[in-house]
C-alpha cells in the first residue's frame, strides 16, 4: 500500500523527469532597438525557408538548442519567442547537430601512481584502500536551430 507521501514524491520525480526530457534553451540577440507589440499567437508567425522580397526589418537572431528535443520542438520555441517580439515571420537560419566530447579525468587512487598496488592505471586502479575509475569520455549531441524574426514594413498612407 502506498502512502500519500510516497505518491507525492513519485509525482514530483515524474514531473521533474518530464520537464528535463524536452528542455530547450533559447537565446535572443536583438538586431534593432525598435519595440513592437507582440502577436497573440505563435501560429500567426510564418516560418520561411528564405528571405522574402517584401520590405522588412530584422528584429533579432534567435538560437534554440537542446540535447533532447527535435527540430520541430526547436522551431516551435523560436516561433513563440518571435511572436513575443512582434514578428510577422521567421527566416530560417542554420540548422545543425553539434557533437561535443567531454573530457574525463584520469583514474586516481588514494595511494597515487607509485603506491605499490597490484593493479595498473587504466582503466582501473585497485588497491586495498581504494577502488577508483575515471570518468569516461562521453559524446553529447545537441540539436541547433536558428532563425531571424522579421516584421514587414507597411506603407503608411
Amino acid at each position: 500500500m502506498r502512502t500519500p507521501y510516497r505518491q507525492a514524491l513519485c509525482g514530483v520525480m515524474l514531473f521533474g523527469l518530464l520537464a528535463l526530457v524536452a528542455c530547450v534553451s533559447v537565446r535572443v540577440e536583438p538586431l534593432t532597438g525598435e519595440v513592437y507589440p507582440p502577436n497573440r499567437s505563435p501560429k500567426q508567425v510564418q516560418w520561411l525557408e528564405s528571405e522574402p522580397d517584401s520590405p522588412h526589418v530584422n528584429l533579432a537572431r534567435i538560437i534554440a538548442t537542446s540535447q533532447s528535443a527535435d527540430e520541430d520542438e526547436l522551431r516551435e520555441k523560436i516561433l513563440a519567442r518571435a511572436a513575443s517580439l512582434g514578428a510577422d515571420a521567421v527566416v530560417m537560419g542554420k540548422s545543425d547537430v553539434l557533437e561535443s566530447a567531454g573530457t574525463g579525468t584520469a583514474p586516481q587512487s588514494t595511494m597515487g601512481p607509485a603506491g605499490g598496488s597490484s593493479g595498473g592505471w587504466w582503466p582501473f586502479y585497485y588497491d586495498r584502500w581504494s577502488f577508483a575509475q575515471g570518468s569516461v569520455d562521453e559524446t553529447g549531441l545537441t540539436e541547433y536551430l536558428s532563425g531571424t524574426p522579421i516584421r514587414y514594413l507597411h506603407d503608411k498612407q
